[in-house]
């Protein structure tokens, strides 16, 4: 009979001396990690943002194209003192509302906060081509005091670029605090990447005007078929079960890779749920053609502070 073969005492030695020098290396790695971690995390964060960027210059105008639609009749809403959040290159400032007379972009003035500092010259640029005198913020852009001199057009609506996030709603960049309240605050495709959606939403209602208007289009997690706010969509034209299983299994993944961006935010249950809205009006719009609309039912609606 054959005896079961067994490992000899060198085999297990190699084992578990294997074994404890990758102990060994994965705790020295991990007390590393939380020895220099601000200067770790920083690096990590600007490497996300930086291929963030090269995504979006790949990938980007496919996706102004996908909400193209929806811009082109909330845009209408614009006016008078505007902020919009993660304007990413600022594609969609082609369709801020002219003045009639004038020929000019109808705001007064206008705040572009965008975090990634890689996108800036590209909504620069997209500004100047709008029709907007283009300056940096002083206190976020350390390009700002060079940039300015040479493109400030004092005959055009003026846009300041900020860097910055509404993560914390108690402590504001000071341009953002400084130029509210506004009339219109502008989000799209943003409110799924933010570090803290709940404290974006509280800033955004906060920096408001009274009949101020929040102008959103964002991508959510699915919904069920009880939905009032769907359009032209019949039950069972996708499986909810599987997309939404689909949307939390991926979003570890998806928002690692794409910029923090949650697949599985219920961005709109949230807005609804807010007090101190007169009206929150939105559609829902479930996508089938390819797997990707699928898996990123839109919203798009306005928002109105009480």
């Amino acid at each position: 009979m054959t005896q079961p073969a067994t490992l000899s005492s060198d085999t297990l030695s190699w084992k578990r001396i294997t074994f404890g020098l990758l102990a060994l290396i994965i705790g020295w790695s991990f007390a590393m990690y939380q020895r220099n971690k601000p200067a770790v995390d920083s690096y990590l964060r600007t490497n996300r943002l930086y291929y963030f960027n090269a995504f979006w210059v790949s990938k980007g105008a496919m996706i102004t194209m996908r909400l193209k639609p929806f811009r082109g009749t909330l845009w209408q809403n614009i006016h008078g003192v505007v902020l919009e959040i993660g304007p990413g290159f600022g594609e969609s400032l082609a369709l801020v509302p002219t003045d009639k007379t004038t020929g000019l972009r109808n705001v007064t003035r206008y705040v572009s906060m965008e975090p990634n500092m890689f996108m800036h010259s590209r909504l620069a640029e997209n500004a100047e081509n709008a029709g907007f005198s283009v300056q940096y913020d002083e206190h976020t852009c350390p390009e700002a005091e060079t940039f300015n001199k040479k493109h400030r057009r004092p005959e055009l609506p003026p846009l300041t670029i900020v860097t910055g996030t509404l993560d914390n709603h108690t402590d504001l960049p000071k341009a953002i605090a400084e130029n509210g309240p506004y009339d219109c605050i502008v989000s799209s495709m943003v409110l799924c990447s933010v570090t803290d959606v709940d404290s974006n939403l509280k800033a955004i209602y906060s920096l408001l005007k009274p009949g101020g208007k929040f102008i959103f289009i964002e991508h959510v997690q699915h919904t069920d078929d009880t939905d009032t706010t769907l359009l032209n969509c019949k039950p069972g034209d996708i499986n909810l079960n599987r997309w939404r299983t689909i949307q939390t299994a991926m979003t570890p993944m998806w928002s690692f890779v794409f910029g923090n961006c949650r697949l599985n935010r219920p961005t709109g249950k949230l807005l609804e749920a807010m007090p101190g809205w007169s009206n929150v009006e939105y559609k829902t719009l479930r996508q089938t053609v390819n797997p990707m609309a699928k898996m990123t039912p839109l919203i798009y609606g306005v928002a109105i502070k009480k």
